[in-house]
């Protein structure tokens, strides 16, 4: 994606809602889109984190009179499952008693605080442990499609869980066998990340992973499956970047990849409408 038109998509997303307008305006993915915004929203949150912190006493004390968390996430413009996870902490639990209410949400013994949670974490697409969960798949469903390439064309390779097996420390997804052709480089390893290539992901990989695999391994290849800015610097860094559409052949997979999160917004709002009309 050329950079003017992802500043202009990057300013306009705040919410799902305009996910799927921006996504016919600029005949984008919808899940590209819904992408840059979930990691438009975690980086602002890393921001925001301390400053809402250094006002949780404020906050609990305006739940216990009455506000509900969702309306203090609005109030506060932070995530609701983060805002729940301050409540509880506020009542005197632990984050590891936090973590494990949030899957056992029955055990939440204040009537008031489990519905208000369990609101806080069905609203929440980018930090509920559902969220997480999510993400996770993103990431496998990434990487089965690469399997799924090399495997097509009878590449051998080692996986990173393979590789990590053997006490080796940190790899790529996929390490080949024997380097492969790809366009002006002989690839080595493959890298899978279910995330949007911007300026602030490209730099954190390429410091904490890029650059040390292509130390190691060599030439390598990047796949940022929901695309890239155009103008990020890769080549001479030794490394390739390639998006979805380099397996345009797998079509049936990567539209199942790009529709994975806008499927649960779509199933969200069913829920919502029918929870309005019992």
């Amino acid at each position: 994606m050329d950079r003017q038109t992802y500043q202009k998509i990057y300013s306009s997303l705040h919410n799902f809602g305009d996910v799927f307008r921006l996504s016919e305006e600029h005949t984008r993915p919808a899940g590209m889109l819904a992408t840059v915004l979930n990691q438009k929203v975690v980086k602002m949150t890393r921001f925001k984190h301390r400053k809402v912190y250094s006002r949780e006493k404020e906050l609990f004390l305006r739940w216990k009179q009455g506000r509900s968390i969702l309306e203090l996430a609005e109030y506060t413009y932070f995530p609701p499952a983060l805002m729940a996870s301050l409540i509880l902490k506020n009542c005197d639990l632990s984050r590891k008693s936090i973590n494990w209410l949030f899957k056992h949400l029955d055990c939440i013994e204040n009537r008031r605080l489990r519905k208000e949670v369990r609101k806080a974490l069905e609203a929440d697409y980018f930090f509920s442990p559902r969220a997480h969960e999510m993400q996770c798949k993103k990431g496998e469903m990434g990487e089965e499609i690469i399997r799924k390439w090399l495997d097509d064309r009878k590449i051998s390779y080692c996986t990173e869980a393979e590789i990590r097996a053997q006490g080796d420390g940190k790899t790529p997804d996929f390490v080949l066998s024997d380097p492969i052709p790809i366009e002006d480089h002989m690839v080595r390893w493959i890298e899978s990340k279910a995330l949007f290539g911007d300026d602030f992901e490209h730099k954190h990989y390429a410091k904490k992973q890029f650059r040390e695999y292509a130390d190691i391994f060599g030439e390598g290849m990047v796949v940022y499956w929901y695309g890239y800015l155009e103008d990020l610097n890769s080549e001479d860094e030794g490394y390739l970047i390639k998006d979805h559409s380099f397996f345009g052949e797998y079509k049936e997979q990567t539209d199942e990849l790009f529709n994975y999160l806008v499927y649960w917004e779509s199933l969200a709002k069913k829920e919502e409408k029918r929870e309005k009309t019992i």
